[in-house]
């Protein structure tokens, strides 16, 4: 195999930055580009507000409203992903307002590929755990899938196509929120408590088909260590999305360095 061969099976077409290759002088490496397509099941529920102030209650994030979307999407052709053909991520968001943004944080977030898990949750603050995944589409457009993690069941859903159920967003109105808000925290080496944290935040391209409305239903497995049935969720609605834009890099996102909370 040559070196072109090796490089096109790890990112594609996609050719690594200076320092953010091979050892890079700082920890993790990890490709800064990276684009795909998007395909998403969205199911939109109602949660405690109080249960979600507690997880952001080590944030600076003013919780919106308390509407938690559940978003199971698969990214076909990822370049982080080439040898796998896709990767799959699973967003338990709400939305939240910081300074002047209208944007989303994720409480719970899987990902089935280590440098997406890597690049999301290191640079970003991300939440992003491991997981294992199955999202089946079908030809009558209904759609079936779960979330595993070590072989432990966390989720699965199943979403069928009817024009007549509602569209519900994450927010009422006409403007949704943008991008994606974290505290990001770096782990003290001596002790339990953190060494480092800020706020960063992104807003990577994204062009959404309309919402394709339908019904869903979603089973959430009780989990000490990955508490999403916790949440206990009223499901308000469900709807599938396409997009064929979807990417990652400074050229093509905006990617910002907000605040540093500690020290």
């Amino acid at each position: 195999m040559t070196d072109v061969d090796n490089a096109r099976r790890m990112f594609g077409d996609y050719q690594l930055k200076p320092n953010s290759g091979v050892n890079p002088p700082y920890s993790p490496a990890y490709p800064v580009e990276w684009g795909c397509t998007l395909r998403t099941v969205e199911i939109m529920t109602r949660v405690d507000p109080a249960k979600l102030r507690t997880l952001l209650s080590d944030t600076p994030f003013e919780l919106v409203n308390d509407r938690v979307a559940f978003r199971f999407m698969t990214s076909p052709g990822h370049s982080l992903a080439v040898h796998s053909g896709e990767m799959f991520d699973l967003m338990v968001s709400v939305a939240v307002r910081y300074q002047d943004l209208f944007t989303e944080t994720h409480i719970f977030m899987y990902c089935s590929d280590p440098m997406g898990i890597c690049a999301g949750r290191e640079v970003f603050g991300y939440t992003k755990k491991d997981a294992n995944y199955t999202f089946e589409e079908r030809a009558d457009g209904s759609i079936a899938g779960s979330v595993t993690r070590r072989k432990i069941p966390l989720a699965e859903f199943s979403f069928a196509p009817d024009p007549a159920a509602p569209t519900v967003r994450i927010v009422d109105g006409d403007q949704l929120p943008a991008g994606e808000i974290h505290v990001r925290r770096l782990p003290h080496p001596e002790r339990l408590e953190t060494a480092y944290a800020d706020v960063a935040y992104r807003r990577t391209p994204l062009k959404y088909s309309v919402p394709k409305p339908g019904r869903a239903s979603m089973t959430l497995h009780p989990s000490i260590y990955d508490p999403i049935a916790e949440l206990q969720p009223e499901i308000l609605g469900a709807h599938f999305m396409v997009s064929d834009v979807y990417g990652g890099g400074f050229e093509v996102e905006d990617r910002r360095l907000l605040a540093r909370l500690i020290p």
